[in-house]
């Protein structure tokens, strides 16, 4: 069992989750109005309610930050890689697939999941070692996202970058420097775009795998963006020339 906090990513999970909520815990006196829809989501949905104290909340959430209510879920449901290449939408003749290599902070793969999503990706792809899992901190990071759009967890990113290459799509690769112009690039393609972890990047053997190297250009002190911005960035750039729309 896992666990869910949060008025909003509740109530995604409630509409959309890949796996139905088995409990939701409510604070009394909690969220007016917006707790009173999710008690009546789940009251529809015949998923039990539970009241309890604030104090018992916090620790039932490991933390205080669940704004009067927590559900409790089956653990994550993984998707296969086969759902993500079928997931394309109607608004664009492309996929866009993104696979994070040994991103490890929670906070940083809930925010690529909610860009993902909102830039109409296919879905994601994550590694099972050395790698953040969708946990229930994630799911709040991505406002509920991650309930919305397909996440793959594998084992070799290697053959997976190999397989997506068979079925025609082209592999650009994020670093800091050296690579191409984000804007110079034409991603009017089936695009595979892998992001690399906070410390060192994507890692060398995965680098000699991509058809293409992208650096987002930039001005100041500092030499990069923190990995979900420049996921934020570069996704933004290829829903343009794709075509995508709102």
């Amino acid at each position: 069992m896992d666990k869910i906090y949060g008025i909003n990513p509740v109530k995604v999970f409630l509409e959309n989750g890949n796996i139905g909520l088995k409990k939701i815990y409510v604070a009394p006196g909690r969220g007016g109005t917006a707790i009173k829809e999710i008690v009546e989501i789940a009251r529809q949905k015949e998923i039990a309610i539970s009241i309890r104290q604030r104090s018992e909340l916090d620790k039932i959430a490991g933390n205080s930050n669940h704004q009067g209510v927590v559900g409790i879920y089956d653990s994550y449901l993984y998707k296969d890689i086969d759902v993500l290449i079928n997931n394309r939408g109607e608004q664009s003749e492309f996929n866009l697939i993104i696979i994070l290599d040994s991103v490890m902070d929670p906070q940083n793969l809930g925010a690529i999941i909610r860009s993902a999503y909102c830039f109409g990706a296919n879905g994601l792809i994550i590694p099972k070692d050395r790698a953040a899992a969708v946990t229930s901190a994630v799911i709040k990071a991505s406002a509920g996202s991650a309930n919305q759009l397909p996440v793959c967890r594998i084992t070799n990113l290697s053959q997976v970058i190999d397989f997506l290459k068979s079925r025609g799509f082209w592999v650009f690769g994020a670093q800091a420097r050296g690579g191409e112009n984000l804007r110079s690039l034409d991603f009017r393609c089936h695009v595979a775009l892998i992001l690399g972890g906070e410390a060192k990047g994507i890692r060398p053997l995965l680098r000699k795998k991509c058809d293409f190297l992208v650096t987002i250009p930039i001005t100041g002190q500092f030499d990069s963006f923190n990995v979900a911005v420049a996921a934020g960035i570069i996704q933004y750039e290829i829903f343009c020339q794709q075509g995508r729309t709102g």
